[in-house]
């Protein structure tokens, strides 16, 4: 479901390496550390990634697993290209949306669905900190000597119907993240993994284009 993989992107948020074994513990100063998190989230002005997605689903066997490329670039523009197995395109800026796979290119106003402004908002609100100071998911922190778990579960009706809660970690040394886990109200579970992460660097407007 195109819908469900645009918001598995919360992405913009720039993980680099896969979940080690980590014990973590109750964060006393929960503040104090959505603070640092933020500061070093509003450095970001760009970031681009490999990524492996691993989706669990009940109505199958074996894993899908799903690779391709992830870009952002401040203030609110993602482009999302799943290379492996199939290839598929989903850009977002201003407001508009374009989806493209091997068949065909639609497009449409953000602006006009509710569902599409809350994935736009969560996506967005990754990069920049501010999904945790809204109102649409409780937050929790824990962490561990070099790794913060922090964990959201979804307040709105609309959320609660596709996700129970969407857990990510992130490295103490940029806090950015190294794992995303998203739980499906269903029971379905998708992982992401991202490396060769470049941050702040150079990214072409062009890859943003929606006419």
């Amino acid at each position: 479901m195109k819908i469900y993989r645009l918001l598995l992107f919360l992405i913009s948020l720039s993980a680099i390496q896969r979940l080690e074994a980590q014990t973590f513990t109750y964060v006393k100063d929960a503040a104090a550390l959505q603070k640092k998190i933020i500061e070093a989230s509003n450095k970001i002005t760009s970031i681009q990634s490999d990524f492996t997605q691993e989706k669990k689903m009940s109505m199958l066997t074996d894993k899908a697993i799903s690779k391709g490329k992830f870009y952002f670039k401040k203030e609110s523009k993602v482009r999302l290209e799943y290379l492996v197995p199939v290839k598929n395109l989903i850009v977002m800026n201003s407001g508009k949306m374009l989806m493209k796979d091997d068949k065909k290119t639609s497009q449409m106003d953000m602006h006009r669905s509710k569902v599409f402004q809350q994935l736009n908002n969560i996506i967005v609100g990754s990069i920049n900190g501010s999904l945790f100071n809204g109102k649409d998911f409780s937050v929790s922190f824990s962490e561990s000597n070099n790794q913060v778990r922090v964990e959201l579960k979804p307040l709105s009706k609309m959320l609660k119907n596709f996700l129970s809660t969407i857990v990510l970690v992130l490295d103490k040394k940029d806090f950015t993240a190294v794992r995303i886990e998203m739980n499906e109200a269903s029971g379905d579970n998708t992982i992401l993994s991202f490396s060769s992460k470049q941050i702040n660097e150079a990214v072409d407007d062009a890859l943003f284009a929606v006419k």
